[in-house]
């Protein structure tokens, strides 16, 4: 999947959008709606029809460039797209796409990966998070144009794709050949920690996302002891969607608040008690490539008291994007309003903190490198754990049975920790307290 900016999609509006009537431009500030217009076609014909090499001044060369110098200086999420990156958003949307399986980001003159579509091409060859795309197909990518990479990465199932991208602690570039597949994408992927216990990740949000996760949790109403929803990586998705999922886990209140082009329209989101799943503590993993739609569930979350966030700040995209067919088959991808919290935070270019701060891996601490501990000496007496917490609950023993993955996953075992310490801290509340 290709993304040249984090999406936060109102929906999808595959039809030509007239802002207003031309009789209401005609009378702006700048010279009159027309004037203007007048003044665009007279530089299209003269380009067209007399500049030295007529295979540059192509018409629709000249309108997709057009459109790219007017969103230019506006937002990095505010794009034109040519009417094959139109289709791509769309099917993405839907769950399924062709390529090597990629979200991307273009940050300046750096294409970023976000993070690999889980079991795809990519995340089999081992790129990660963080990795920069510096060449495609051997060409360097400050040479390329941005629709020129992304027509690159994409192609024929079974062809071959070749990366080079550079890693923050790999001291030269690294070279991956990739082959291109029609990728199925489940957004929700569901594992047990204990029968009790389901850890769900959720890879992006789509237009089924919240329906599957609540397929997940409707079998297991009133018997749900803890959740961990893991958002890392998520980076977003459709708006409504990130509000459904919300939803799920709010009896009543605000879940979002976005306010457009009017400052003084407010439109609100509001929580519904029907189908709400209650009764259980949830925690939340963040990291920095969390953004968008996950942080708009994260920021309810935490707003409502539901959930605790935990693991690292969050990316911190707080726009709505809206997606409109034009008359030529391509789109255009704008931002049409910013996004608040229950609470009225701004999440634009803060991000969500998280309630708990845990970095992705144990930090060792460097004053103890080098000093002798008990468990260093010979013959020393072994423990015997007293604790009722860790003998009864045998948290080190449920972690042994999960997938080698989750069990090398250090916030998650920390999230887990916490929800076993909840269980035996309510089970220990005295009656009527």
């Amino acid at each position: 999947m290709i993304r040249r900016s984090l999406l936060l999609l109102l929906w999808m509006i595959p039809t030509v959008v007239h802002a207003s009537s031309p009789a209401a431009a005609s009378s702006d500030s700048n010279g009159g709606y027309y004037k203007n217009l007048e003044t665009f076609a007279q530089a299209y014909y003269y380009l067209n029809k007399m500049y030295v090499d007529p295979a540059k001044v192509a018409p629709q060369f000249l309108i997709e460039h057009a459109i790219a110098g007017m969103t230019s200086k506006l937002d990095p999420h505010t794009v034109g797209l040519p009417a094959k990156e139109l289709e791509q958003l769309t099917i993405d949307t839907q769950g399924k796409f062709g390529g090597v399986g990629i979200n991307v980001s273009q940050e300046g003159k750096k294409l970023l990966i976000i993070s690999p579509i889980e079991g795809s091409p990519a995340m089999r060859a081992g790129i990660l998070a963080g990795d920069e795309i510096t060449a495609i197909e051997g060409k360097v990518l400050s040479s390329l144009a941005p629709d020129q990479t992304v027509e690159m990465m994409r192609g024929i199932p079974g062809s071959i794709l070749r990366l080079t991208v550079r890693r923050a602690d790999v001291k030269t570039p690294i070279e991956f050949k990739l082959k291109r597949e029609i990728i199925q994408v489940r957004s929700v992927h569901t594992q047990f920690l204990t029968p009790t216990i389901p850890y769900v990740k959720i890879d992006s949000f789509q237009e089924n996302t919240d329906t599957d996760f609540f397929a997940v949790l409707e079998p297991l109403r009133n018997k749900i002891e803890g959740l961990v929803l893991d958002l890392r990586d998520n980076p977003g998705g459709l708006l409504k969607a990130a509000v459904n999922v919300a939803d799920l886990f709010i009896e009543s209140g605000l879940i979002l608040s976005t306010v457009g082009r009017d400052p003084d329209r407010v439109e609100r989101e509001f929580a519904h008690k029907k189908n709400t799943f209650v009764g259980f503590p949830i925690i939340v993993l963040m990291n920095g490539g969390s953004a968008s739609a996950s942080e708009i569930v994260a920021g309810a979350l935490q707003d409502h008291g539901r959930a605790l966030i935990l693991g690292t700040q969050s990316f911190g995209k707080g726009s709505v994007q809206t997606l409109v067919s034009l008359a030529d088959g391509s789109g255009l991808k704008f931002t049409i309003a910013r996004y608040f919290t229950p609470k009225d935070r701004s999440i634009q270019a803060l991000g969500i903190t998280p309630d708990i701060v845990v970095p992705t891996k144990v930090v060792s601490d460097p004053s103890a490198k080098g000093m002798t501990k008990e468990a260093d000496l010979a013959y020393h007496i072994h423990a015997k754990n007293l604790s009722e917490f860790a003998s009864q609950n045998q948290i080190q023993q449920v972690m042994q049975s999960w997938p080698l993955p989750l069990q090398q996953d250090h916030q998650l075992a920390t999230a887990f920790t916490y929800l076993k310490g909840w269980e035996v801290f309510r089970k220990n509340i005295p009656a009527g307290h």
